[in-house]
Order: C-alpha cells, then sequence, then structure tokens
C-alpha cells in the first residue's frame, strides 16, 4: 500500500470555511501533503508544474469553474484520479461529471465519514495504479539478470497480481483472445464459474447492445501494442447488465514481442444506470414540455411525438450516426415551445391571421431559442437550435433570422420538412388537414425553395417509412 504520508492532493475550494473544514479531516488522517487552490485558474496553474496523485475540486468557483479545471486536467492527464465536490441532487452537474470520467463523489454539506471513506477508496485505486506500473516493469525481465535476481522479480510479481486480484476484476487472455485466467472478484460479479470460462473467448460474456464497432477497435488497439480504454457491458450469467469501466493491456517479452492481453474492469453499473435513469427524465421533461406547447395552439395530441419519429429517421437517412439522430429526436418536440408566449387570440384565431398578427406569432421562434439557449445541457443546446431555425428557408426568405442554404443547421433544416409534412397532414384551428397528393405537390415545388433539397429527396425517396411512423402515432380523434 502507498505510504499515506507521500500522497500528494491537489485541492480546488473558494469557500475558506471549507477549506478550514476539510483541513481538520486531512490532519486526523495524517495526510500532510496538500495543496489549496482558490478557484479553478489557479488550481490549473499549480497542476502544469507539479505531479499530484489526487485532484479535488469543488463545482462552483470564480473564474474557472471545476467542470472547466477538470477538463483541462483531463486533457494533460486522462487517468487523473479526480473527486468532484458536489450536490448530488444537481443532475446536469452530475451527468456532466460522468462524462468527464470523474472517479469519486463527495456530496454538499461534507460529511467527515463520508469524506474519509471516498479519500480511502480512492487511496486503493491510487495503489492499484502503481501495482500495474510496476506489474508492467517486472514484466521485462532482462535476459542477463541472474537467476536469484530472476526468481526474485517473479516472486514480486505474483505478489503484484495477487494484489490486483483482490482491487478489481482481472483476467488474462492468449493473443486469440481465449481466457488463460481470471481472479474470484470476476466470477464473484459475472456469476460463471472459472471452468465456465478458462478456454473460452469474452463472447460468451458479450452484451449483444454492444456495438461490433467497439470490438474491432478494441482489437485493433491492442494488437499494435497500445493500451484500450473504454466502458464494456457484459451480461452475467444470471441474465443481469453489467457495464464496466475497462483497461485492457498488451503484454510483451523482452523483444517487444506480445504475449498476452490483461484486462482490468471496474464495475460502474450503479453510475450507469443512474445516468440512464437522469437521461430518461430530461426526455420525458423535454417531450412534456413540447406537448405543452402544442396544447397552447391546441394543435394535434401526438404532432410532437410524430416530428420526434420522423426527425430522427431523416436524421440517419442523411448520414448522422445513432447517438446525434437520437439528439434530434428527444429536442425536436421542443420545436414550437415559443409558443407559449403568443397571446391565445392569435395563437388560435381560426382565420387567416393579419399582417400584424403573423410578425406575433413569427417570434415563438426567438421566444423558443432565448428560453433554451442558456443550457449546458446538450438535449436542450439542441432544442434551442432547432426552436430558432425550423422556420428558416433554403432560399433566404425564411425567419427569424434569414439564413440560406447551409448556413441553417441540419437540425433547424429536417426539423422544418418533418413539422411542415405533420403540420399539413393534421386538422388545426385555422384549416383542415391537407390530402397526401396535395402535400407532396407542394413538397416538390418548395424543394430547393423553402427545403433542402437533398433532404427532400431523401424524404421523398423514403416516404413510404415516414407515412409508416403518421399510421403508428395516429391520433385518437382521427382513428
Amino acid at each position: 500500500m502507498v505510504d499515506i504520508t507521500d500522497i500528494k492532493i491537489l485541492y480546488a475550494e473558494d469557500d475558506n470555511s471549507v477549506v478550514s473544514f476539510v483541513k481538520v479531516i486531512f490532519k486526523k488522517m495524517k495526510l500532510t501533503n496538500i495543496t489549496f487552490a482558490k478557484n479553478g485558474k489557479e488550481a490549473l496553474d499549480i497542476y502544469k508544474k507539479n505531479s499530484f496523485d489526487i485532484v479535488i475540486s469543488d463545482v462552483m468557483m470564480p473564474i474557472m469553474d471545476g467542470f472547466e479545471l477538470i477538463e483541462s486536467i483531463k486533457s494533460i492527464n486522462d487517468d487523473q484520479i479526480i473527486i468532484m465536490v458536489t450536490a448530488l441532487e444537481d443532475k446536469e452537474n452530475l451527468i456532466r461529471a460522468i462524462r468527464l470520467r470523474v472517479n469519486y463523489f463527495i456530496e454538499k454539506p461534507i460529511d467527515p465519514n463520508e469524506f474519509q471513506k471516498i479519500l480511502g477508496e480512492s487511496f486503493v485505486s491510487l495503489d492499484q495504479r502503481k501495482q500495474l506500473e510496476h506489474y508492467r516493469e517486472l514484466l521485462k525481465i532482462e535476459l542477463d539478470t541472474t537467476t536469484k535476481q530472476r526468481d526474485e522479480k517473479i516472486h514480486l510479481l505474483t505478489e503484484y497480481e495477487k494484489a490486483i486480484d483482490c482491487a478489481a476484476t482481472f483476467t488474462r487472455t492468449d493473443l486469440k483472445g481465449k481466457i488463460t485466467y481470471v481472479n474470484d472478484t470476476f466470477t464473484q460479479l459475472n456469476r460463471f464459474t472459472k471452468e465456465d470460462v478458462l478456454g473460452k473467448t469474452h463472447k460468451i460474456l458479450r452484451d449483444p447492445d454492444m456495438p461490433s464497432s467497439v470490438f474491432k477497435d478494441l482489437w485493433e488497439t491492442i494488437e499494435s501494442k497500445k493500451i484500450w480504454k473504454g466502458i464494456i457491458s457484459n451480461i452475467t450469467k444470471d441474465k443481469r447488465k453489467i457495464y464496466l469501466d475497462t483497461t485492457i493491456i498488451p503484454i510483451t517479452d523482452i523483444d517487444g514481442n506480445l504475449v498476452e492481453y490483461m484486462s482490468i474492469r471496474h464495475d460502474i453499473t450503479p453510475i450507469i444506470i443512474l445516468q440512464k435513469e437522469i437521461e430518461d427524465t430530461q426526455k420525458e421533461v423535454v417531450f412534456t414540455m413540447g406537448a405543452i406547447g402544442e396544447t397552447r395552439s391546441e394543435e394535434t395530441g401526438n404532432h410532437v411525438k410524430r416530428v420526434a419519429e420522423y426527425s430522427y429517421l431523416l436524421a440517419l437517412l442523411a448520414g448522422l450516426d445513432e447517438k446525434e439522430a437520437q439528439l434530434i429526436k428527444m429536442a425536436s418536440p421542443m420545436h414550437d415551445i415559443g409558443k407559449v408566449g403568443i397571446a391565445d387570440h392569435i395563437l388560435n384565431k381560426p382565420a387567416r391571421l393579419t399582417k400584424e398578427e403573423f410578425e406575433i406569432m413569427k417570434t415563438h421562434a426567438s421566444l423558443g431559442y432565448e428560453m433554451l439557449k442558456g443550457s449546458h445541457r446538450d438535449i436542450l443546446k439542441t432544442s434551442a437550435i432547432i426552436a430558432y431555425q425550423h422556420h428558416e428557408r433554403w432560399d433566404g426568405g425564411g425567419y427569424p433570422q434569414g439564413l440560406s442554404g447551409d448556413d441553417i443547421h441540419i437540425y433547424g433544416r429536417i426539423t422544418a420538412i418533418c413539422d411542415v409534412f405533420d403540420a399539413l397532414g393534421s386538422d388545426r384551428c385555422y384549416k383542415k388537414a391537407w390530402s397526401l397528393e396535395k402535400i407532396l405537390d407542394l413538397f416538390k415545388v418548395e424543394s430547393g425553395k423553402q427545403f433542402d433539397p437533398n433532404l427532400m429527396k431523401l424524404f421523398l425517396d423514403n416516404l413510404d417509412r415516414f407515412l409508416e411512423i403518421s399510421v403508428k402515432y395516429k391520433d385518437n380523434k382521427e382513428k
């Protein structure tokens, strides 16, 4: 175990009362090598000139906040052990922290016992990393080493392996990926016996939901003698899905030839489940807010749901990846959220709007943008773009900015087509639903004028798929 008095800690905190409080805890734990900084910038300047075993940071600080500090530190040393001090009920901050791969969290107000517990866990992690460094070095046994020295190193190697065994899921495989060793932590977590897995590959654990591209990248990395890091989900013997923060290390002999692969994995299932719950809550809130906007204007019940599904499909057809297409799907329900700021007598007028009324109606795009633009969350940032730009026209004649062509964000261009397609095909307070034939005639005329011609071609070429969505999410009153 590392000597606790040698551990170097950098602590960024602008609240003097908190600093005084934790100093008492550090003294009690006999930790003396602590450097304090009053803000993120000061901490980063100190970090660049020194090495630290652990960095502890508050979230809200002047000049540079905790997230900016952690992001900068991770760009310097991705393996740096980070502890964040925050209010865990702040879901937005928690998601950002998870994405930055913060290792540990300390909840505010700080509980002394919990603080010491988290520090203890970080010391174990630190010790494991140092053991791993020694482990790699000890594998490089020089050919001219005496028998006694070689035996001593092999003995130490065995001891290090025992230490790692106790700290995490640990496996070894041959060059073909067949498992040659698993530790007890592995069997306890995965519910497989050693007999179940020895001689087999990790495919026995593979989650079918994991993209094959992940494993392609994994193998290309380790076969080139580089360390691979990432999050992998596995399926246990009792059919549970677990998530593992994984490091796979290629082991070479003295001549640099690959001899085996070593994998160390930490179970982060509770964190991932919490993150998914938070994201699901965000989706539900965004969808509900979008539906509120539509209810204000007495528009069709499933309009926002259909637009979301249309947008997702068109995004994929346009070549956006699954993650970005899902983001558009989650954000598009907010495209008309600005309508909550439009007066009822204009919003629900059962007749053509006057010029003055239409100018007021047009402000809903800017209103929606102003409501959403301040958020740092990806879903709401995307929603802001869509709310602002889904009434822009390809030819520059739209509003509120008069953008044209590719200057209109693709999120806005996608949602524009999907919104108009659904709006024209639905009854509104000021009109009856158009026939499909009439809608398609308009789309053909407006391709390259109101709408992106490339996206419009994709839409029309795959019309049957959009019509399937229309039928699937048809409004109750239309059934």
